[in-house]
């Protein structure tokens, strides 16, 4: 296997909490989806999770070598959870299309948060 892509990102996530202050529920439709959007309602550090997300998406979006306003990127692409709480992305429509084009079989994810700062960072394999 060999590494095909590796993205990182990082945001203040104070960011996101005046995004959502100015703009409401129309910044996590932007960014998250269905099920994200599910999750959000339930979150109570709603500004934290939406960086998160994002941060996620955007190193993804890196790793692949593609915008994340290409192909509804954001809302194809989904942060997921196994039971011990590891984070992992799942894609789907476009985004899981250009994932085949590309022969990417592994996908990493890692996300640090603090109370101010979100960082992800995304290893892609084939």
């Amino acid at each position: 296997m060999s590494i095909i892509g590796i993205g990182i990102d990082i945001v203040n996530s104070h960011r996101f909490k005046k995004l959502i202050l100015n703009y409401g529920f129309k910044i996590p439709k932007r960014i998250l989806s269905i099920k994200e959007l599910y999750e959000y309602k339930k979150i109570s550090k709603k500004y934290i999770f939406l960086a998160k997300r994002f941060t996620a998406k955007e190193a993804a979006a890196k790793a692949m070598g593609v915008s994340i306003y290409q192909n509804m990127f954001l809302k194809n692409c989904e942060v997921i959870h196994n039971l011990k709480g590891k984070p992992s992305l799942k894609m789907f429509g476009p985004v899981y299309e250009k994932l085949n084009k590309l022969k990417i079989k592994k996908i990493f994810l890692s996300i640090s948060d603090t109370e101010k700062y979100t960082q992800s960072i995304v290893v892609m394999e084939n």
